[in-house]
């Protein structure tokens, strides 16, 4: 689908500004794509030539609005376009203060680890931090989505919605994996049992065979949206005990955050 830049009638309004048009509508191109672009692949999805979109890019980049990969030499949505979105909402204080903390965790256990909010049937990852430790890592990023059924974040994220919200969303997951459900619901139940107990849900190949992960729900105060945070890490990584450390180093952390926000203090 071909995105246009600049159409006739903001052409002909004095009032637009042609280069901020084609800036928001370059960034436009990431709402319906895969995470990451090339210059190459945004101008097939423009009407720009390829230099103005090289211009463009470097620029949004200075901007803190796309993030780049040297090694992908490709571009993704970065944390500045959350920031606009989310300009008039308390979440996006909350990715800022989770940031730093996610990527202590993703360095000291060789993990990734993720802020993540309900987006219908799916959990939207609002942040996402690589461990700088190790070169074995999840290809999930900020922007990336997976199924609520069946992972831990997505369990998480349904254990911090109220009842009544969380009974609803149920019933869409059941509609939305009708052949599964009879698989699904037994995991999501497990999980909710889990977090009820211990603060966390542990899951060794659940979702993917060759991926464990851990997750918490986060709920930072009460106006907040209900999210979650989870790690995720190839098998064999980190042992059992060492996963259940991870889940208990991320029920500290909410319960940092939210006691933080509940008292208006920075998180140190």
């Amino acid at each position: 689908m071909v995105v246009k830049a600049l159409r006739a009638e903001d052409r002909k309004a004095a009032s637009v500004s042609p280069a901020l048009s084609r800036g928001l509508h370059l960034l436009s191109v990431f709402a319906d794509a895969p995470v990451w672009l090339s210059n190459s692949d945004i101008a097939g999805r423009t009407d720009l030539p390829a230099a103005t979109v090289a211009r463009l890019t470097k620029s949004l980049t200075q901007m803190g609005f796309l993030h780049y990969s040297g090694s992908r030499r490709r571009f993704r949505l970065a944390p500045g376009v959350v920031r606009l979105g989310y300009g008039a909402r308390s979440e996006t204080q909350v990715i800022e203060v989770i940031r730093p903390h996610l990527q202590r965790i993703a360095d000291r256990f060789g993990v990734h680890a993720a802020l993540a909010v309900l987006d219908g049937v799916e959990a939207l990852h609002l942040e996402v931090c690589h461990s700088s430790t190790t070169l074995v890592t999840l290809r999930l990023e900020a922007g990336s989505r997976v199924p609520l059924a069946g992972t831990p974040i997505g369990h998480a994220l349904l254990a911090a919605l109220e009842p009544a919200r969380r009974e609803s969303c149920l019933v869409d997951l059941e509609c939305h994996h009708a052949a599964e459900w009879n698989v699904l619901l037994p995991q999501i139940e497990h999980g909710l049992v889990e977090i009820a107990g211990s603060g966390f849900t542990l899951s060794l190949g659940g979702w993917h065979p060759d991926v464990h992960g851990v997750a918490v729900p986060f709920k930072p105060s009460d106006q907040a949206a209900a999210m979650s945070l989870g790690c995720g890490v190839p098998k064999g990584q980190l042992p059992l005990p060492r996963l259940k450390e991870l889940g208990g180093e991320l029920v500290k952390l909410s319960a940092l955050v939210t006691s933080s926000r509940e008292n208006s203090l920075p998180v140190q």
